[in-house]
Order: C-alpha cells, then structure tokens, then sequence
C-alpha cells in the first residue's frame, strides 16, 4: 500500500475507534457527509487515474477497520479495444450468520459530463459526489455502526467500480457484471443497491425493475424506512432504471434500487458536494439500518 496508504489506514483507525463511543446503531450523517466530500476531494474516481487508485486504497482503509473481513476482486475490462483496470471491493461481516444480506454502491464517476448543458465541459469527468460517492458515504456509515453492534446476520458490502464508465449501456455495470458471474458466496436473502442518494429534497419512489424481480425486499425495505420516520421513501412507483442491481437480479439475486434519479445534475460538471445533503444521507442510512434491525432475533416487527 505504501506510505501513504498506511498513513490512511491510521487514520481511518483511529476515526473508527472514536465512532465506538456512539449509540448503538446510530447513523452520524455528518460524518457520513464528511466521507462523500473526501471522495470527491481526491478527484473524479475515474478507472486508471491516480485519483481512483487512492479513493481504492481509502475506502479499502476504511473498511478495514470495521469488518471482518475485506476483500478486492482486481479484474481488466476492454472497453473499446482499451484495457481497464477495474477493482470491486468487498467488506463481509459476521461471516458465519444465517441469513445474508447484500448492501451495495458504485464508487467510480463517470470519465465524461455528455449531459452538460455547456458544450465545452462535455470532455470533462463528473465529480460524482450524488452519482457514486453517495451510495459509498451511507455504506461506510453503517459499516460502522454494524461494528458498534455486530450483526446477527452475514452482511456483506460491495463497492462496484465501472458502473458509469462506458457512453453506452454495453460498456457500463462493469463491476456489478464482473461480481454477479463470478459469485460464489452464500445464497443472498435480501440485497439493496444504494445510487443517488444524497441529492437535497430526497425522494426516493420504487423502481420498476425492483418491484418486478424483487417486490418483496422492497416492502421490507419501505416498511422499515417508514417505522424509521424517513419521508423521503414514497410509496409511488417510479421509473425503470438500469443500474447494478440488474446483474445481480439476471444471477438470482434479489436486489432493489433505492435511487432518486430525478436530479439535473446527473452527468453533469455540477455534480458536487453543495448538490448533496447530509439529511439526506441520514434519511437512507436510518432505513437500512432499521431494515437489518427489523430482520433481528427480539425485533417488535419484522421488516415484511
């Protein structure tokens, strides 16, 4: 990792270390907040750049300070007769639970703005703080809050690289893509992908291909999100979405896509951290964390 990877780990260790003096359970949206503008300080996290190697080597830090066990599945996509090096990263805790439960984001940004409204920033990557480093910030939140109070169940966190890479459908998911046909672990009972989630005035309706393939994990999912007082979940049916969870749908997987893809500045230049909210984040986190809790041995009400 080198020196500075170490220097990140250190610090990722000692920030994890203060977070044990929390509640348990709890979800500190500040800091979650504080993860995405890291992300996006480091730059576009586009593969093969200096920025995505040490947004890889940061989140790698950060979650190895709360999970059992952390994983990087490394791999290389041609993309137009070009090789891309690619890296999925996988957290796993308490591995030995009955149940399984899937969290997942992207944590790449996409190398060009094409939804622009200025020509000239066309050619430009994305900041990707809602389109990618969202997801990742409520994820790393609840990885810790799940080492303050482990699971009873095995959850597992992913972090998928390559989702925006490509100008067309064929040349993205990368990462969701690689994973799903290379799955081997314990059957998944229940998975949410998280993706655009940070945008001000959050609201999140229930995608299409979610409901289609999934309808069960999300009524458990909106259940919780309502018993955890977050009003951003509506209960309206949105639009189709292709995203990560359409990989691991086709594998068997059941997976829901809690997304607001209402949000003009996807695939733009102004997709930065002053788009973003940490009410938001936290409105996200609450609920999955109140979904894992509804599934757990003494829980007053189970999430279906």
């Amino acid at each position: 990792m080198g020196n500075w990877g170490a220097a990140i780990l250190l610090f990722a260790c000692l920030s994890s270390a203060r977070s044990e003096a929390l509640p348990a359970r709890a979800f500190d949206a500040p800091r979650a907040f504080q993860d995405l503008v890291t992300q996006c300080a480091l730059g576009p996290r586009v593969p093969g750049t200096k920025p995505h190697d040490q947004c890889a080597q940061w989140l790698v830090a950060q979650l190895r300070c709360t999970a059992d066990r952390v994983t990087t599945q490394r791999f290389t996509q041609v993309v137009k007769n070009k090789p891309v090096p690619l890296v999925n990263i996988q957290a796993v805790f308490n591995p030995q639970g009955k149940q399984h439960i899937l969290l997942c984001a992207h944590w790449d940004s996409r190398p060009t703005a094409d939804a622009d409204p200025d020509p000239a920033k066309r050619r430009q990557a994305v900041p990707g703080a809602n389109d990618g480093a969202s997801g990742v910030a409520v994820l790393l939140e609840i990885a810790r809050a799940l080492k303050s109070r482990p699971p009873t169940d095995r959850v597992t966190i992913v972090l998928f690289d390559g989702e925006d890479y490509g100008a067309t459908v064929a040349d993205m998911l990368l990462g969701s893509r690689h994973y799903a046909a290379h799955f081997d672990g314990p059957p998944v009972n229940w998975a949410v992908l998280l993706d655009m989630v940070g945008a001000k005035g959050l609201r999140i309706e229930q995608e299409q291909n979610s409901l289609a393939a999934a309808g069960d994990v999300v009524k458990r999912v909106w259940t919780a999100a309502r018993r955890a007082g977050s009003s951003a979940f509506v209960e309206e049916k949105g639009p189709t979405v292709i995203d990560d969870h359409v990989p691991l749908i086709a594998r068997g997987i059941p997976c829901v896509d809690v997304i607001d893809f209402d949000y003009p500045q996807w695939h733009t230049t102004a997709d930065t951290p002053d788009q973003c909210s940490a009410a938001s984040l936290d409105q996200v986190g609450r609920a999955i964390l109140q979904t894992i809790a509804d599934g757990e041995p003494g829980a007053g009400q189970k999430g279906q």
